[in-house]
This record gives C-alpha cells, sequence and structure tokens, in this order.
C-alpha cells in the first residue's frame, strides 16, 4: 500500500501550478477536468513518489487558515541538495512569506513556511547535505 496523491484545492489554479513548477521543478503529468462541473485539475509529478494534484471549482470556501488547525498540516517536500534548499528558502524570502523556522535559525536541513494561498510547506534535503 502507498500514498498514490495527495488533493489540494486552490482558488487560483494556474498560480497554484506555476508555484510548484518554479519552486519545486513540478511537471504536470496529466490533468482530469469536469466542464459540466466547473471542476480542473492537474496532476503533477513533484519527482518520485506521490503525486499531487492541484485542483479547483467555483463553490470551494476559502476562509483564513490557522497554521494550527486540525486535519492536514503541511504537505512536506525533499530536495535534492542543499543549495536546491537555499535556492527555495531564498524564494520565500524574496516573495515575502512567513517562514517559522529555517536551517539559517535553527542549523537544521528543514523550512517550514506559509506559503500560497495560507498553505504550510515544509522543505528539507537529505541529512548530510
Amino acid at each position: 500500500m502507498y500514498i498514490a496523491n495527495t488533493g489540494l484545492f486552490v482558488k487560483d489554479l494556474e498560480g497554484a501550478r506555476k508555484f510548484f513548477e518554479d519552486y519545486f521543478g513540478a511537471k504536470v503529468a496529466f490533468s482530469y477536468n469536469e466542464p459540466e462541473n466547473q471542476y480542473y485539475s492537474y496532476i503533477m509529478d513533484v519527482g518520485t513518489g506521490a503525486r499531487l494534484e492541484l485542483m479547483t471549482k467555483p463553490e470551494i470556501v476559502d476562509e483564513k487558515k490557522e497554521p494550527n488547525r486540525t486535519g492536514f498540516a503541511h504537505l512536506s517536500i525533499r530536495v535534492d541538495s542543499r543549495e536546491k534548499l537555499n535556492e527555495v528558502i531564498a524564494k520565500f524570502h524574496a516573495a515575502n512569506y512567513k517562514i517559522f523556522y529555517e536551517p539559517a535559525t535553527t542549523g537544521g536541513r528543514e523550512v517550514r513556511a506559509v506559503t500560497f494561498e495560507d498553505n504550510v510547506l515544509e522543505v528539507s534535503c537529505e541529512e548530510g547535505q
């Protein structure tokens, strides 16, 4: 058994697709659309493992999301190197995302930030890098 994908509803489907492409090199594996229901999605490959399904439809509710809430707390992405992690952190800073912690302050190998549409991402690199 394994997790095949994780679905994430977003208001800005194209913006979310671009975010994951720009920050993590994700690629659209395929899209699944139901025009009659105004449901649109991209199934994204983000390296190996489970895929990320970005979804939208007009009736989704976009209420304020508190980082400490019930439900899924974050999406965690492992990058290939410390250099890539530093690149992601620099992009988070440039976008003025709220950063909870990062290697510069913790000495670790991970950053946790509130990103597009208030979704929390953890990004880490392999131990020893």
